[in-house]
């Protein structure tokens, strides 16, 4: 199991790029931020250089949205540019969204006003010339569904839309990243749906629910489904730990490393 921090949720208390290093202290060999401008990207790689680090993944999109038309052009852009930081940090996945959210969580361009099909469409024919570039660049894209509890307004919130977007096109470089914390809100079912997208599942983000601490703080059962994803469907993905801890920082890694 590949397990990665994510350094925009632990270890907040430390400056951003003092973080891998305590990634790093606490045994891990992956990790994972969010949006890239801004970063100094030749830092980090000399961080991850230093301490022995890949990171997993970050994201791919930010100011322009899957499912609006308008938008396409400029999705594919930050995209093209993504690709290229992720070639200098050795990072194999890059998360999109239906929507574009800044590093604050806010929507950028959200598509609310658009028709159902509008979107759907939409969606499917950036996906599709998204899926090329990454096979092009041998990168995964992993498209993230997110609830629309914390995040209202928020249209891709099941694997229905990010599943069944991922068979459609049909790119062994588009898969979802499937986080446990979003679905058990939106869909719940979490073992017969990981099984059934089990073909474009991509990456794994683990918070329990309802907080969004660490696992065995809520009510899910993570023993069943590392289970069936290790074990009976013989996944070797990205284990992505986007959680909110409960406690300090240091004890959190520390019941991380044993997860």
């Amino acid at each position: 199991m590949k397990k990665s921090i994510c350094i925009e949720k632990i270890f907040l208390e430390h400056d951003f790029y003092d973080r891998f290093a305590k990634v790093a202290e606490a045994g891990f060999q992956y990790v994972e931020f969010g949006y890239w401008p801004g970063r100094d990207i030749d830092r980090i790689k000399a961080e991850c250089d230093k301490h022995g680090l890949t990171v997993t993944t970050f994201s791919a999109d930010f100011k322009a949205s899957l499912i609006v038309p308008k938008d396409r052009a400029a999705f594919l852009d930050y995209l093209a540019q993504s690709i290229e930081v992720a070639k200098t940090l050795g990072c194999q996945n890059l998360v999109i969204h239906s929507q574009a959210m800044d590093d604050t969580g806010a929507f950028t361009s959200d598509g609310s006003d658009l028709d159902e099909p509008v979107k759907l469409y939409s969606a499917a024919l950036t996906a599709q010339d998204a899926a090329r570039m990454a096979e092009q660049a041998a990168v995964t894209l992993v498209l993230e569904a997110v609830n629309n509890i914390s995040k209202p307004g928020y249209y891709m919130t099941s694997c229905r839309y990010t599943g069944n977007l991922c068979k459609v096109v049909g790119s062994p470089n588009l898969k979802i990243l499937y986080d446990i914390w979003h679905m058990q809100q939106m869909e719940g079912n979490m073992v017969a749906n990981l099984r059934k997208y089990a073909d474009v599942l991509g990456y794994i983000h683990v918070g329990d629910c309802p907080e969004r601490h660490e696992p065995g703080t809520g009510e899910i059962n993570f023993d069943k489904i590392k289970h069936v994803v290790c074990d009976e469907l013989g996944l070797d993905i990205v284990w992505g730990f986007e959680l909110d801890p409960e406690i300090s920082s240091a004890d959190c890694v520390q019941k991380l490393a044993a997860f």
